[in-house]
C-alpha cells in the first residue's frame, strides 16, 4: 500500500477548498503540499494532483512519494507514458521495502493501462516478491489475477528434472517368451529398463482473438522437448546407447473456441491442431487433431467435463499411419473442508496400417488434494489404472494385453515462493503387467518441477 494511501480521504469539494485556501495564503510547506496532492488524486482531482506533485518534483527530484502521486495522476489523465516514467523514477530512488512495493505496483498499473499486460504481470510478480506483509502480497496476487484475465496473451513455461529407474520404458525382465516358442529369449541392451535422469522443458501460449460473455476464440502454439542422461548402470546394460537416443520433441499450432450455453452454467467448445513429433532427433510423425469439449458446473463447487477427439497421424521414415479416436469424462469438486477431489475415465481406439499396432485402451484415474498443508508441503495424491489390448501382436499369436497401475504423490512448497513460483516434488511409481514379458515394465521416479502459486 502506497504511503499516502494511508491518509484519511477528503471529498473532492474539500480538496478544492484546501487548494483555494492554499492559493490565498500563497505558501504551502512541502509536507502540506504532498498531503494535498495525495488527497487530490484519491478524490479524483487528477489535474490538481499532477500540478502539485510536479511542483514537489521540481523542488526535489528525489521525492519518491511525489513521483508515485504524479504517476497515479498521469494515469488517471490518460498520460500513460508520463505515468510509467514517474513510476520508474520512483522505483529507482526507493530505499525501503514499502516504497519499492508501491513503485512496482505503480509500474504494473501504468503498463497495464498501456495494454502492456504481460510486462505488467512480470512487475506484479516482482511486487509479490518484495511485499513487506502477507496482506500486501495477497493484494498484488489479486491484481495479478485481474491483469491476467484481461491479457489476450497467456504463456506457460514448464521445466522439470526427473530421476527414473526406467527412462526408456524397457522391460523389467531379463528374459521373455517370444513367438509362442517353448523357451525364453535373453533381453539385452535397450530392450531392458535403463535408469537415468529425464530433463523436460516446454512452452505453451495462446492469444485470445475474441473475448465476450458468449464466445472465446484463441490461437494456440506449443512446443516441448525431453532428453535423458543415462546412469552408469544403464551404460553397462546398453553400452552403445545414449540418452539422446530416447529424446522426444513436439511442436503444434492450433485454434480453439468455446461458447457459453443458455443458463450460464455450461460451455461447449471445439479445437483443431496441427503438429509434428520427433524421436531420437529424427522426425517421427505429423498429426492433425480435432476435438470437442463440454463443461458444466454441478452444484456449488463441482464441475463435470467431457471431451472427444479425432487424430490422424502420418508416420515418417516408413512408419505406419494411424487414426485415433479418444473420449474422456471427468468430475471434480471441492469438499466442505476445502479438499479437492476429482475422478476421470478415458477410452482410446487406434487403427493403423500395421495391424499389430492397433489397440484399444481404457483408463480410470482419481486425484485428491489437501487444502491444508502438512508441515511445509501442500499435498496431492493420484492413482490411475489402465488396460491396453492389441488383438494382434507380432510376438504372440494370442495378441497382447497390458494392465498398468500408477500412483503419484506431489508436494508443493509454498514457503519457498520466488516471484510467485513455487517448487514441486512428485514421487511416482508405475507397474505394467503383460502376457508378453517383453512389455512388462516397472518405473520409480522423482520429479522436481516449478509451477505458479496463483
Amino acid at each position: 500500500m502506497m504511503p499516502w494511501r494511508r491518509k484519511v480521504c477528503l471529498t473532492a469539494s474539500a480538496v478544492a477548498l484546501l487548494a483555494a485556501q492554499a492559493s490565498a495564503q500563497a505558501v504551502l510547506s512541502p509536507t502540506a503540499m504532498r498531503e494535498l496532492a495525495g488527497q487530490a488524486v484519491l478524490a479524483g482531482q487528477a489535474e490538481l494532483a499532477f500540478d502539485l506533485s510536479g511542483a514537489l518534483i521540481n523542488r526535489d527530484m528525489a521525492d519518491v512519494n511525489a513521483h508515485l502521486i504524479r504517476s497515479r495522476a498521469a494515469r488517471d489523465l490518460g498520460r500513460n507514458d508520463d505515468a510509467l516514467m514517474h513510476a520508474r523514477q520512483a522505483w529507482s530512488i526507493a530505499d525501503d521495502s514499502d516504497t519499492q512495493y508501491a513503485a512496482a505496483l505503480a509500474i504494473a498499473q501504468a503498463l497495464s493501462s498501456s495494454d502492456r499486460r504481460t510486462a505488467a504481470q512480470l512487475w506484479l510478480r516482482r511486487a509479490i516478491q518484495i511485499a513487506p506483509t502477507d496482506a500486501q502480497k495477497k493484494q498484488a496476487a489479486e491484481d495479478f489475477r485481474y491483469v491476467r484475465r484481461r491479457n489476450p496473451w497467456a504463456t506457460a513455461l514448464r521445466f522439470s528434472i526427473s530421476p527414473s529407474s526406467n527412462i526408456n520404458n524397457g522391460s523389467r525382465n531379463e528374459t521373455s517368451e517370444l513367438f509362442g516358442l517353448p523357451f525364453e529369449f535373453s533381453l539385452e541392451g535397450e530392450a531392458r529398463a535403463l535408469s537415468g535422469v529425464e530433463i523436460s522443458s516446454g512452452l505453451s501460449t495462446r492469444y485470445r482473438l475474441i473475448n465476450s460473455e458468449r464466445k472465446r476464440t484463441d490461437l494456440l502454439f506449443g512446443l516441448s522437448h525431453r532428453t535423458f542422461v543415462l546412469s552408469e548402470d544403464a551404460k553397462d546394460i546398453a553400452p552403445d546407447a545414449e540418452g539422446s537416443d530416447f529424446a522426444t520433441g513436439s511442436v503444434f499450432v492450433g485454434l480453439q473456441e468455446d461458447y457459453a450455453l443458455p443458463g450460464g452454467k455450461a460451455r461447449l467448445g471445439w479445437d483443431a491442431r496441427l503438429g509434428r513429433t520427433w524421436y531420437g532427433g529424427d522426425p517421427l510423425l505429423t498429426y492433425t487433431r480435432v476435438g470437442a469439449t463440454y463443461r458444466r458446473a454441478a452444484g456449488s463447487s463441482g464441475l463435470f467435463n467431457m471431451a472427444i477427439n479425432h487424430e490422424g497421424q502420418r508416420g515418417e521414415g516408413g512408419r505406419a499411419n494411424a487414426t485415433i479416436w479418444s473420449a474422456s469424462f471427468g468430475y471434480g469438486m471441492a469438499l466442505e473442508n476445502g479438499n479437492q477431489v476429482s475422478v476421470s475415465t478415458s477410452f482410446v481406439d487406434s487403427q493403423s496400417d500395421a495391424e499389430y499396432l492397433d489397440y484399444t485402451q481404457k483408463a480410470i484415474s482419481a486425484r485428491y488434494g489437501l487444502s491444508q498443508p502438512v508441515g511445509p508441503a501442500q499435498l496431492e495424491f493420484g492413482v490411475s489404472l489402465s488396460q491396453k489390448r492389441h488383438e494382434k501382436a507380432g510376438l504372440a499369436a494370442a495378441g497382447r494385453e497390458e494392465r498398468s497401475v500408477k500412483a503419484t504423490i506431489t508436494a508443493a512448497l509454498p514457503d519457498m515462493d520466488f516471484f510467485g513460483f513455487i517448487p514441486t516434488v512428485t514421487l511416482n511409481a508405475e507397474r505394467t503387467d503383460a502376457n508378453i514379458n517383453l512389455y512388462e515394465t516397472e518405473s520409480y521416479g522423482l520429479q522436481l518441477g516449478i509451477r505458479s502459486a496463483f
